[in-house]
């Protein structure tokens, strides 16, 4: 099982181990979307994880020291070495409760961008509002931290990995356009021809010019949909990878319909909307405050974790949040037998 590592020096461990308790204490009061004993046990697992640290610090004096310099060294040189290039990706992973599958993302993520000796970061944006999700929104957050260091990005779902090794992240690949690399010759599941969902690359300049993506998709799917129509209006030329002969088992898909179910409850005129190109929302409109920054390494592959909380309005898109008569007719799932 991967472990996570929380930044830290030993001179300040105490304070952060507070600064930990009274943040997860305010996520108490602001996130009711989350299972209030879950979250109870993340906390005192971060506790006993640096509890433990402190022991360590103890025993092995400036040996713990010297393997974070190292540490920081890799990371270093996966991000800022000029033998890399010169261009610097943003991986923009949209997320909410995908634990699993986050702690799997970022090291296999990380070894695979520095096999391909690309300069990146992973952004993780995490919804912690009460707010149906907003995949689309996150996105345009993760843009505007990340442009301040990063010249392109990947719009990358938190459960579909690369498996075949001859797909690439180098820039040279949005040089004509956005690169779409689930293509729906390649994705397990969607073989549409409109399809640009799953792992898209492009440009700042061009997601700049598309105006990101729209707002006002709460709940499962269509965004990419609507990102396309923008994509084709601004006459972007959309690419995919050639010469791929893995077909659909090019990528690992690590998602559990099971266990994870989809909202696809559709209210008022939702489902109608999603199929119009939104001229009203976008890039420039998103509506957001990051309450907190979060550096993690998850065995050795560093990210940001972006705590987000998302504001609705809903004159736009009244379905942000799914109304309790809509609740509940919506069917559960039936027994196990």
């Amino acid at each position: 099982m991967a472990s996570i590592h929380v930044k830290f020096s030993a001179s300040n461990l105490v304070i952060i181990l507070l600064m930990m308790v009274i943040v997860f204490m305010v996520m108490f009061n602001e996130c009711d979307n989350l299972d209030r004993d879950n979250l109870a046990l993340r906390v005192q697992h971060l506790r006993e994880q640096l509890q433990e640290k402190e022991m360590l610090l103890a025993r092995a004096g400036q040996q713990e020291i010297g393997d974070h310099k190292e540490r920081k060294s890799l990371r270093d040189q996966a991000e800022n070495s000029e033998n890399w290039g010169p261009h610097k990706l943003a991986i923009l992973v949209p997320f909410r409760d995908r634990f699993e599958e986050l702690m799997e993302f970022v090291p296999y993520m990380h070894k695979y961008l520095s096999r391909q000796r690309i300069r990146h970061h992973i952004y993780i944006i995490n919804q912690m509002d009460h707010l149906r999700f907003n995949r689309a929104s996150l996105i345009n957050v993760g843009y505007i931290v990340s442009k301040k260091d990063c010249d392109y990005i990947a719009m990358h779902d938190v459960d579909l990995l690369p498996r075949n090794n001859d797909l690439t992240y180098r820039y040279d690949v949005v040089n004509e356009g956005p690169y779409h690399m689930a293509s729906p010759e390649l994705h397990p599941n969607y073989h549409y021809a409109e399809f640009v969902g799953g792992i898209l690359l492009m440009k700042t300049e061009h997601f700049q010019l598309v105006n990101g993506l729209s707002n006002s998709f709460w709940g499962w799917g269509r965004e990419d949909d609507e990102l396309y129509m923008r994509m084709v209006e601004a006459q972007l030329k959309i690419t995919r990878p050639l010469g791929i002969t893995t077909g659909f088992d090019t990528f690992y898909h690590l998602h559990n319909p099971a266990r994870r179910k989809r909202d696809k409850t559709r209210v008022g005129n939702q489902e109608k909307e999603s199929f119009k190109r939104d001229k009203k929302t976008g890039l420039d409109t998103v509506l957001y405050d990051i309450r907190s920054t979060q550096e993690l390494d998850i065995d050795g592959a560093p990210c940001t974790v972006l705590h987000v909380k998302l504001t609705c309005d809903i004159t736009i898109t009244p379905w942000c949040e799914i109304p309790e008569e809509v609740r509940k007719q919506v069917p559960k799932p039936a027994p196990k037998t």
